[in-house]
This record gives C-alpha cells, structure tokens and sequence, in this order.
C-alpha cells in the first residue's frame, strides 16, 4: 500500500497564509501570502528577524523610510506588524515579477513597439527617483532585478535595502548594490549621488531596448574596466534620436 503524502503545514503569520518562499537570507524572508483563505487577494510578506535593540532599530528604520517614499511609482507598503521576534512587512503583490523577466520578451515585439514600451518604463522609473531625489535618498542598485510589473504591464521601482540618504545633499560614500549596474564614479571616487542612479537606470534603458549589457564583457571585471573607460557599446538605429541623446546623456560620468 503506497504511504499517503503529508499534507504541507499551514503557516499565518497575523492573518497572512504563507503560499511559498522567494527568498532567504541572514536577516530577511521573503513569502507569498494570501490574506486569509481562499480569498486570493496576494501579497508579498517580508519578515525581518530581530535579536537586539540595534536589529530593531534598523527594522523600524526601513518602515520609515518605506513609509517616506511612497509613491504611485514604488512598490507600495500596506502595512506592519509583529510577530514574536519577527517585525513583519506586507508589500503589494507585482504579479509578473521583476523587469529580468520581461526583457527576453520585449526582443520578441517589433522595433517600434518595444521602443514605445521602454519609453513608459523609463518614464515611470524617472518618476520614481525624482520622488526618491526630491527626499535626499538614493536608491543605489537600480537594476531589472529592482524593478517590478505589474499586472497591467505598470512598473514599479522596489528593493530599498541599500536606499541611502545623502548625509551632506550631494554624495553617499561606499561601493555597494550590483557593481556591473554602477557608474564609473563609484570606482574612480567610491562616492555615488543622484546622477549615479540615473546613470544605473541608463544601463537598464539599453538592456531592455537590445536584450544586451551596454558593457557586456568576459568578466565582472572586465565589465567594470568598460564602464570606468565609458566604453558604452553602439546604440542601434532602430531607437529614435531623441531616446539615444537621452540614453547617452544620463550615461555620461559625473
């Protein structure tokens, strides 16, 4: 007689049903949820542990800072609580992932129509740091993997976690975020300010257009030996003059 399956244990935290894990890491998991059952209406849970006083700290200051930079253009906070030694954040559901998966398709579309969908997805990324900016904060690792779809095709900017406000208005010291998505100042100066984060999103613009890194290379390093040398590769002719220009001035290096 074949042993029967054991049904997979029910997990709530609060009121939020736990569908499955995206990710794990030292001080952070991250869920699927749904609230309640089988109302379908999902969620994405992100529960930060917290051991001492000083993890408390920092949990409580991501919310204000998540609570600072909302906007109809980043991926929006519902709400927080706790649980045990947990404080727990509920963010909405961006129900076709990350911009990593949708630049594979976007090669599929016809030139023009791919043209079209990149410029609403910059525009709506250059709202979001302008929101971001207009409060003294970069984002600091702007890349596909950050920035999330909607299910109308909408994109939102997400993933604060290196979010940084500028101490004396103009430069965050420090390398940190992805380092083939930097601009050359983070390696020549190690200072980044709002420009570096328009630069990132340069970065991205050209990916999703060609399909292609502007500085695609053998390695990591070789890559960031491009980027310092502003060895940006050629944008296609197909992209309109004034989506080029603009291209090629947000990746100019500071």
């Amino acid at each position: 007689m074949a042993e029967r399956r054991r049904a997979p244990p029910v997990v709530y935290y609060g009121e939020y049903l736990v569908k499955k894990k995206f990710s794990a890491g030292a001080m952070s998991n991250t869920f699927l949820v749904e609230k309640g059952e089988n109302t379908n209406k999902l969620f994405v849970l992100k529960i930060v542990n917290y051991f001492t006083d000083e993890d408390m700290d920092r949990a409580e200051r991501e919310i204000a800072q998540l609570e600072l930079l909302k906007s109809p253009y980043t991926v929006r906070l519902i709400c927080t609580f706790t649980d045990h030694t947990n404080m727990c954040m509920v963010f909405e559901y961006c129900e076709r992932g990350d911009l990593r998966n949708e630049i594979t398709q976007l090669q599929k579309l016809p030139e023009q129509e791919r043209v079209m969908c990149v410029w609403e997805i910059l525009a709506l990324m250059s709202l979001a740091l302008n929101h971001l900016h207009s409060h003294d904060v970069l984002h600091r690792d702007i890349k596909p993997e950050n920035i999330f779809v909607m299910a109308d095709g909408s994109v939102r900017m997400g993933d604060f976690g290196l979010a940084k406000e500028l101490i004396d208005k103009s430069y965050a010291g420090t390398i940190v975020g992805t380092k083939i998505y930097s601009a050359p100042e983070v390696f020549t100066q190690k200072k980044m300010d709002k420009q570096s984060d328009m630069y990132s999103l340069g970065i991205v613009v050209f990916e999703l257009l060609t399909g292609i890194h502007p500085f695609a290379a053998d390695s990591e390093q070789a890559m960031i030996n491009k980027i310092v040398k502003n060895e940006i590769a050629k944008i296609p002719q197909f992209v309109p003059r004034d989506l080029s220009e603009l291209i090629i001035g947000m990746m100019n290096p500071v």
